[in-house]
């Protein structure tokens, strides 16, 4: 799912989306997770299905973000 091979579209790939994912947040400092899916996919230029839901995933085991559920909002954690 992470490691890329030669069949892999970068421009969708986990750790693509991840970073993008983590530089908006960084800006934005709390990002909401529509407004989030909705960049991200401007970004990509097509549907991420379930790439993005990845994405975040390996970005809050890494311990990179946090999710309020609250708010429904993502915050960087640097």
């Amino acid at each position: 799912m992470i490691a890329p091979d030669k069949h892999t579209d970068i421009g969708t790939s986990v750790p693509y989306i991840a970073a993008l994912a983590l530089k908006q947040i960084k800006e934005s400092g709390i990002i909401r997770y529509d407004d989030l899916k909705k960049y991200l996919t401007k970004q990509a230029k097509r549907s991420l299905g379930d790439t993005f839901l990845y994405s975040l995933s390996f970005l809050y085991l890494l311990g990179r973000i946090s999710y309020n559920p609250m708010s429904d909002s993502f915050i960087a954690k640097i």
